[in-house]
């Protein structure tokens, strides 16, 4: 076999096992199972009432994650500034967000908090919003949820 072949067979052997080990961005919280969910149901909720699906948007995502980190780091449930910081992640004309805090993460009981309380149903229902970030953080006892809304431009 030739050292060329080698080479080919080496890149190839490479390639193959990159595609498939996965990576530190699909291993981060923006693919994690509850967070799908969340979008899933705010999905589900919005249909109900005629609204466009919210579409997942990474920098959306990285500002909810950041947010969600934050807190619980702070063990503080706070938006702050959420549109100055949000805005650093994504340009669109208008932002929102909703957050949760609960002992422990479930993906229907957080998109009901929301749909319970006016402004938080407000921000999900919008129909100008089209793209949504969201990220969950959680220790042994508690849960924190970000949910970045954004316009579609």
């Amino acid at each position: 076999m030739s050292v060329n072949a080698v080479w080919r067979a080496l890149l190839a052997a490479t390639i193959v096992v990159c595609a498939l080990e996965p990576s530190a961005a699909s291993a981060s919280s923006r693919h994690d199972a509850t967070e799908t969910a969340i979008v899933k149901a705010m999905n589900g909720v919005r249909a109900q009432y005629g609204l466009a699906a919210l579409r997942t948007n990474t920098g959306l995502t990285r500002a909810a994650d950041a947010h969600s980190a934050s807190m619980l780091r702070s063990m503080t449930l706070s938006h702050g500034a959420f549109s100055q910081r949000v805005r650093r992640y994504v340009h669109a004309r208008r932002v929102g967000e909703n957050l949760a805090w609960m002992s422990r993460c479930n993906a229907d009981q957080v998109v009901r908090m929301w749909l319970n309380s006016a402004s938080h149903r407000h921000v999900m229902l919008s129909p100008s919003f089209a793209r949504v970030g969201v990220a969950r953080r959680a220790s042994s006892s508690m849960c924190f949820v970000t949910a970045d809304f954004g316009t579609a431009t």
